[in-house]
């Protein structure tokens, strides 16, 4: 009956239970009635320990563990796992090299299997980071905070290059990202000159911008070069009828605005 009427009673139940208890063996988790991490993420294991706690969330996906400061890598990678077109194709890719050439495409798929079928709480990315080299042929830091689009480029640059098939890194490549069209054009005739530049992420400037349309608008205007002689333009059109699988995701880096 007590416990029916509410939180209030069962925290006060296990109040007085916890004082039946010698000080020595009073758990934090008698607070709230569930146990607490400890070291290394490790809970707590006492008669009150609450196996609830550890099975992933109601909304039917667990989370990532964070390693120190990988915040920005647990974001990303819980983006990209949400893409289900591309999770299935990174869970499908052939990994023959599953411990030299290949480990972070399989620590990948092990992450990304284990947030798609596991029970558990939260999922460990130990993996991802003991096999991600940087272009200065290092780990990364999982103590330092990473800029997300730095690290999002190299984690696209390594996953390419273990792709084992000219045919694995097209689709590989039509995920994310694309070409756009650099256009050159003079002021004192009518020739443009264009060049196909590939990107794997638009950087929008909302400083000042009212819309996420009004920040792409200005993405896409005429700059006139030094010396006023000639007009460079990004055209969304060409982008969108050249490469035509960049309207399936494209990945917007917002420039956030800085109040002086």
């Amino acid at each position: 009956m007590l416990l029916s009427q509410g939180i209030d009673d069962y925290q006060q139940l296990l109040v007085l239970v916890r004082d039946l208890l010698p000080e020595a063996d009073q758990s934090q988790a008698w607070t709230w009635g569930i146990a607490q991490p400890g070291d290394e993420n490790n809970y707590e294991t006492n008669f009150n320990f609450e196996r609830a706690k550890m099975l992933r969330s109601f909304t039917g996906y667990p989370g990532l563990r964070n390693l120190s400061n990988t915040c920005y890598m647990n974001s990303l990678f819980t983006h990209l796992f949400m893409n289900v077109k591309f999770r299935e194709f990174m869970l499908r890719a052939t990994v023959t090299e599953s411990m030299s050439s290949q480990r972070l495409l399989h620590e990948t798929q092990n992450v990304f299997g284990y947030m798609q079928e596991s029970m558990l709480k939260a999922v460990d990315t130990q993996g991802i980071a003991e096999s991600l080299v940087t272009y200065e042929t290092t780990l990364i830091d999982v103590h330092i905070q990473m800029d997300v689009d730095e690290f999002y480029n190299l984690l696209f640059d390594r996953w390419e290059s273990q792709m084992l098939t000219r045919n694995d890194k097209k689709a590989f490549r039509s995920f994310y990202g694309g070409q756009i069209v650099q256009q050159i054009k003079s002021k004192e005739c009518p020739h443009i000159s264009e060049r196909l530049e590939p990107f794997s992420a638009i950087q929008c400037d909302i400083l000042g911008k009212p819309s996420l349309v009004d920040s792409l608008n200005a993405y896409v205007e005429g700059e006139v070069m030094e010396g006023g002689t000639f007009n460079l333009a990004h055209s969304s059109i060409v982008i969108l009828l050249t490469i035509p699988q960049i309207t399936n995701t494209l990945v917007l880096r917002v420039i956030p605005m800085l109040m002086p």
